[in-house]
């Protein structure tokens, strides 16, 4: 009797784990529980990791920040397959991209369902949160040429010219308008519609459209103010504005301190650096952030900046 019953308890175990392997095998993958009081696995080792739906790195295991679920801002990365609706990959903080011995390489990559050539492979875009979406502001598109200009059985693997559209958002138009076209040894720069639409194509190195060149010189800075000085003796300052091409703008006029000083003085547009005259002797070039530049003198033994 005894054995009887230890066979039938054996059987019974044997078809449990029997239906058990059956279900995970034709069942596909199961759910898993997280045990809240058992202690999380520190590391995970695989040769492949394949995730069928979202992969979610988070230090609270949430995929969103919370209060922004909306926003679709995560706590640190979620990648969604395409069975999820849209794919794509949302990253928080810095996207860093390396490279050794080799140059880094970013590429975007589009082709019709049909295998035929898709125009505009990847275009970037800068957005802002207004009412219940993000909304554009500047785009930055990869093209190929238009068909009267290359013909398309005449593109191959030797031969696929493109350029750049830059676009922008005008006020009170739903749509982005072209500013610029970079592509070929050319540009041209102006206002228009979308698409191939408004702007033209350049055909000389550089084109203005709706529009002319205006050379703006640099204006002469106002005498530099002094906030406070050592004391240490009489000391004359001036201020010369330099423009990126290295074009300076002439001296302002001079403003004496008692001593070694301390100097503010407001940006000057087109101005890329800036040169100080004390007592006619000249320190710089200076960079200096902000739209109030502030300066400090040094002792006679040290070197000017």
């Amino acid at each position: 009797m005894k054995e009887r019953l230890l066979t039938i308890v054996l059987s019974s175990i044997t078809t449990v784990i029997a239906m058990s392997a059956f279900q995970r095998a034709f069942h596909g993958p199961q759910t898993a529980v997280a045990n809240p009081m058992q202690e999380p696995l520190r590391e995970l080792v695989v040769e492949r990791l394949i995730v069928q739906k979202e992969l979610i790195v988070s230090d609270t295991g949430q995929p969103w920040e919370a209060g922004f679920e909306r926003h679709e801002i995560p706590r640190g990365l979620v990648a969604r397959s395409l069975g999820t609706g849209t794919a794509g990959v949302w990253v928080r903080g810095r996207l860093i991209k390396t490279e050794i011995d080799d140059p880094f390489d970013d590429r975007f990559h589009a082709i019709n369902r049909d295998g035929s050539m898709f125009r505009a492979p990847g275009h970037m875009s800068w957005n802002v949160w207004l009412g219940d979406n993000w909304r554009q502001l500047a785009i930055i598109q990869g093209e190929t040429l238009e068909n009267f200009e290359m013909p398309l059985d005449q593109f191959d693997g030797g031969n696929h010219p493109g350029r750049l559209r830059i676009q922008t958002f005008r006020p009170h138009f739903s749509e982005p308008l072209t500013d610029a076209i970079i592509g070929q040894g050319m540009m041209s720069i102006g206002g228009g519609g979308y698409g191939g639409e408004g702007l033209p194509y350049p055909s000389e190195v550089l084109q203005l459209w709706g529009g002319k060149m205006q050379e703006m010189q640099l204006k002469t800075p106002a005498p530099p103010r002094v906030i406070r000085d050592d004391g240490s003796g009489e000391r004359t300052y001036a201020l010369i504005a330099v423009g990126p091409s290295g074009a300076a703008s002439d001296p302002s006029p001079a403003v004496t301190a008692k001593g070694l000083a301390t100097l503010t003085w407001d940006s000057i547009d087109g101005a890329d650096t800036y040169i100080l005259l004390r007592d006619g002797h000249p320190s710089g070039p200076l960079r200096i952030d902000g739209r109030v530049k502030e300066w400090t003198d040094r002792k006679p033994s040290e070197p000017l900046p």
